[in-house]
């Protein structure tokens, strides 16, 4: 049995994902879905998930990644194996008016899960990123992940601190 920490769990591609461990893994999944339940989050698309296999192989925790003791609380409660990392403020032209909650999110919420997972011995971190650290490409050529970090908004840059935080540790 897998027992994987999303987090970010209720946006867009996080729950995707959700339904993706759900339809891949079936019985074999437990997924503990970590979401603050901002501006981006919709209950909605894990319903069936959470109609299907709530309580069982599906828990949901209202909590902020920034949380340690939350964060740490969850760890210590659970057999956690793995953390994917979706949860992030994620609207650029917001981050060019205020970073401070970019820089919250996606930098101090990424380190505290870190910690979290250094802590409680979790060889699995999987982060979650964007295209957009590595600059505008302009029309023609490719990125790959060997390609400079470039970013040019605080959303791009709070990213591409959170990757190298990642890779650091």
């Amino acid at each position: 049995m897998k027992t994987i920490l999303v987090t970010g769990g209720l946006g867009f591609i996080g729950s995707n994902f959700i339904h993706y461990l759900f339809e891949t893994y079936k019985e074999n999944v437990i997924v503990h879905n970590v979401d603050s339940m901002t501006y981006s989050a919709n209950v909605a698309n894990v319903t069936s998930i959470e109609n299907a296999y709530g309580g069982s192989q599906y828990m949901f925790h209202q909590v902020d990644i920034c949380d340690a003791n939350a964060i740490d609380q969850i760890l210590k409660d659970h057999p956690i194996e793995a953390i994917v990392n979706f949860a992030a403020e994620s609207h650029v032209d917001r981050s060019i008016h205020d970073s401070k909650a970019f820089i919250m999110s996606n930098v101090v919420g990424t380190q505290t899960l870190l910690d979290m997972a250094k802590k409680h011995k979790i060889s699995r971190f999987v982060q979650v990123s964007t295209d957009e650290v590595y600059g505008a490409l302009g029309n023609e050529g490719e990125f790959t992940e060997a390609s400079p970090i470039a970013p040019n908004s605080p959303y791009a840059a709070s990213k591409a601190a959170a990757d190298c935080l990642v890779r650091s540790y």
